[in-house]
């Protein structure tokens, strides 16, 4: 826990708080260098990751940007590069990692202060010919970045496809490096949320990116810690928590029995239509979890949910990212009152039958509790989602819904968040008891689909569509192939992929002979609201059936393709 701190200390942090925050903007002017050098500490965390066993991946370095619409990669001066002293291969899914705690990526002088409006974090190539990073080799990895996942068939280990590693993964939060100051960031780097299953003919998932990485600004452990990031939870703004395991599973069966548990701190979301995850983390299999890093706000809905088990709501948790009101982290049970979750097997598989037509879409599925507030009376919790093959705009697998009414709490920031559980009252949802709302989301140039509700016995549910953001219109690009592939390929796709990852996937194995032209339909336009969503990075990936994870390759665009003032696009490729 912290020591306690002077009100000197507490007004420098609030000066601090002051010019950390602040939306993106696209026209904001490189930073100057200056002689007064800054300090940038970051740091990376882990997140939610039910039904991964693993997920590693392999830093190199950063990048950061002034203007929010840039793309790493393309030559613009304004990038700000930091290369890690050496790369660093990291299990994401890994408890040290996805409980709450981090690991410090990167601490380096910067010359270039100012106010940055997007972070790229660089990952190493996954590609099957690219070579082993020493940390990679180090870890045993097959790949830079790969997946393990176990199911009916097995244990399976994949690498993680990056449509294009050298554009980096976007983060999209602003922050000031100044003058002779430490600024601590922390990258959430959440599975449960970003990993897209696609199946293949072997039965073997494939696995792919939704960049919803997060990047939180910490600017109060400058002024309270030490100068160096310890994201492990012991200044205010954290919530923890610890739940009865007695019915945790403790084998590989998971037949009547709690399982895969996850705890989430949720706000609204910006369209204020649903409550939304900011922060995920795996509940332990001692049934503890810490929710840190957190946003800089103090009121969070926490939201908790797992295999077999009814869901737990603790609505307007209070934490103080100041200390000024609550100078302790908010513990909502303890060892001696823990939570005790309720056992029930009565969850429901349910199929989504149609192929959303934005094929890089989420389904998500949410339930409703009154007090809980949005746009209207109030709004769903975003409770289990899925991400569509962005091949075909299908889900890979049915979606797992839990059973049983809801055990709501509302937090009293009087007496609560000192280890003692608030009362909870059990509650059937809004939308009836067992039924849900459905809704989903697709890539930057789309907003949030209407909500429709699936009836209490439906196994299976026609999803909405994502709806365009105003600004956006269909646009067309042309991709020429050209020469034969190599490694015995018999499978080829053109993949195009955006700040927020995989936006579409073409079909081109009856190409990959002789090579023909693929046109693909793309959002075109802009939005203030969607910086950058109409710049496509775009590669082709062969690959032989049996062998896909081994087999692949890979031929990627030199410089991406802009669409934003243009309603078509071509450019040429060589099949790897």
């Amino acid at each position: 826990m912290a020591d306690p701190r002077t009100l000197a200390a507490l007004g420098a942090l609030f000066a601090l708080a002051a010019c950390g925050g602040g939306g993106a903007s696209s026209s904001s002017p490189a930073p100057a260098p200056s002689s007064s050098n800054a300090e940038l500490s970051v740091a990376l965390a882990g997140g939610a990751s039910p039904g991964i066993d693993h997920l590693w991946v392999t830093i190199t370095g950063l990048a950061m940007h002034a203007d929010g619409t840039r793309v790493f990669g393309d030559g613009d001066a304004g990038w700000v590069v930091s290369q890690l002293p050496a790369p660093v291969t990291v299990d994401l899914a890994d408890a040290s990692l996805s409980q709450g705690q981090s690991v410090s990526l990167l601490k380096q002088v910067q010359t270039a202060v100012g106010t940055y409006q997007q972070l790229r974090l660089i990952v190493a190539s996954s590609d099957p010919n690219a070579t082993l990073k020493d940390s990679a080799v180090a870890k045993g990895l097959t790949w830079n970045d790969q997946v393990q996942y176990t199911d009916a068939g097995g244990v399976h280990v994949v690498p993680l496809e990056i449509p294009d590693p050298q554009a980096g993964l976007r983060l999209l939060q602003q922050f000031s490096l100044s003058a002779d100051t430490t600024t601590p960031l922390a990258i959430e780097w959440n599975a449960a949320a970003s990993l897209v299953r696609r199946p293949t003919a072997a039965g073997v998932d494939r696995f792919t990116l939704r960049d919803e990485l997060q990047l939180y600004n910490q600017p109060l452990l400058t002024a309270l810690g030490d100068g160096n990031l310890q994201i492990d939870g012991s200044i205010f703004d954290s919530i923890s928590g610890q739940l009865d395991t007695s019915n945790f599973c403790t084998g590989s069966s998971h037949a009547g029995c709690i399982h895969d548990v996850v705890a989430s701190a949720t706000s609204l979301s910006s369209d204020g239509l649903f409550h939304e995850e900011v922060r995920s983390v795996n509940v332990s299999a001692g049934g503890t979890f810490l929710l840190y890093p957190l946003p800089t706000q103090s009121l969070y809905d926490v939201v908790i949910r797992g295999g077999n088990m009814q869901t737990i709501v603790v609505r307007n948790v209070f934490v103080d990212p100041t200390g000024l009101l609550k100078p302790t982290p908010t513990a909502l049970s303890s060892t001696a009152t823990p939570i005790v979750p309720v056992l029930d097997a009565s969850g429901l598989d349910v199929t989504v039958t149609n192929a959303l037509a934005t094929h890089g879409a989420r389904v998500l599925f949410g339930q409703t509790i009154a007090g809980s507030g949005g746009t209207s009376a109030d709004v769903p919790y975003a409770i289990a989602a899925e991400a569509a093959d962005p091949a075909t705009g299908l889900l890979a697998h049915p979606v797992t819904l839990p059973g049983g009414p809801i055990h709501d709490a509302a937090f009293d920031s009087t007496k609560d968040g000192t280890g003692t559980p608030p009362a909870f009252t059990t509650v059937a949802a809004k939308e009836g008891a067992g039924a849900w709302s459905v809704w989903s989301e697709g890539t930057l140039a789309d907003s949030t689909s209407a909500i429709v509700v699936k009836a209490a016995a439906a196994a299976s549910v026609s999803a909405p569509e994502p709806v365009r953001r105003s600004g956006f219109v269909d646009g067309t690009l042309t991709v020429s192939l050209s020469g034969a592939a190599s490694n015995g390929a018999d499978n080829a796709e053109v993949v195009v992929s955006n700040a927020g990852g995989t936006v579409a996937v073409a079909n081109a194995s009856s190409l990959i002979a002789g090579g023909g032209s693929v046109a693909i339909t793309l959002p075109s336009g802009a939005s203030t609201a969607a910086p950058g969503a109409t710049l496509y990075n775009v590669a082709v990936h062969t690959w032989k059936a049996g062998a896909d994870a081994t087999s692949g390759r890979w031929s990627r665009a030199g410089s991406p393709v802009d669409l934003s003032s243009a309603g078509s696009a071509s450019l040429a490729l060589t099949l790897p």
